[in-house]
């Protein structure tokens, strides 16, 4: 797989300049072929930042969702993708340098999908807390989530009909569809995510939000109803 090279997947709707910044030092990593943007967004701000990270990386390229939506954005990407590893990736996601070249030994030892260790920008006990049950819990049950940066083979990703859509936990169903294949490749050197959102609306609120969510798909709830809890108690 030493020939193979990485699209990466990214999903964007409305992010500040700070965010797409992240995305312009992806593209000076190795083994990267493209950065698939999928953009749903409706802020002109946006758009002028994604059009200027167009202009100056050849690498960069952009596409437009019919709908926002990270399942329906994700497979727009997917589908405009040109190469053989899809590497999803949330636009405010650091990644280490060492990244793609971790990401393809992998995939040469046969498995065909995985998953990053992930830890929050914010580094106090309680997001430290957090990422360490949120790799034990997908080491344990091999479902992953996608601030965990999932790399998938193409062949697969297509096999497993690509991110189910529905409007929340796409992430958790097509990890559920995967996991028939074979259990996910856990990559210990973390990617860092963005604690933002657990830091506007509470460090206990959204623990018990997301656990909550979760628990409910476990059971059977549907997405779209998942979907409406998490808005209505995010407004």
């Amino acid at each position: 797989m030493t020939d193979t090279k990485i699209s990466v997947i990214v999903p964007v709707f409305n992010e500040p300049p700070e965010v797409l910044e992240k995305l312009g030092r992806v593209a000076e990593l190795d083994h990267l072929a493209e950065i698939v943007i999928s953009d749903a967004s409706n802020d002109p701000e946006t758009l002028s930042s994604l059009q200027m990270l167009q202009s100056v990386n050849n690498l960069v390229h952009i596409v437009q969702s019919p709908i926002p939506g990270r399942a329906t954005q994700m497979n727009a990407g997917a589908n405009a993708a040109r190469h053989d590893v899809f590497w999803f990736l949330h636009a405010d996601t650091e990644v280490p340098n060492s990244a793609p070249h971790k990401i393809l030994h992998e995939l040469h030892q046969a498995r065909g999908w995985g998953r990053f260790d992930i830890r929050f920008d914010n580094p106090n006990r309680i997001m430290r807390m957090v990422s360490f049950f949120m790799n034990l819990r997908s080491a344990t049950t091999g479902i992953c989530t996608g601030d965990q940066a999932i790399f998938v083979q193409r062949q697969l990703f297509e096999a497993v009909g690509g991110f189910p859509k529905i409007p929340l936990m796409e992430d958790v169903e097509i990890s559920r569809k995967l996991k028939q294949y074979s259990r996910p490749v856990r990559i210990k050197t973390p990617v860092v995510t963005s604690a933002r959102r657990w830091e506007q609306k509470g460090y206990l609120h959204t623990i018990v939000l997301m656990w909550k969510l979760r628990f409910l798909n476990w059971v059977g709830v549907s997405p779209a109803k998942l979907a409406a809890m998490y808005e209505s108690t995010n407004k």
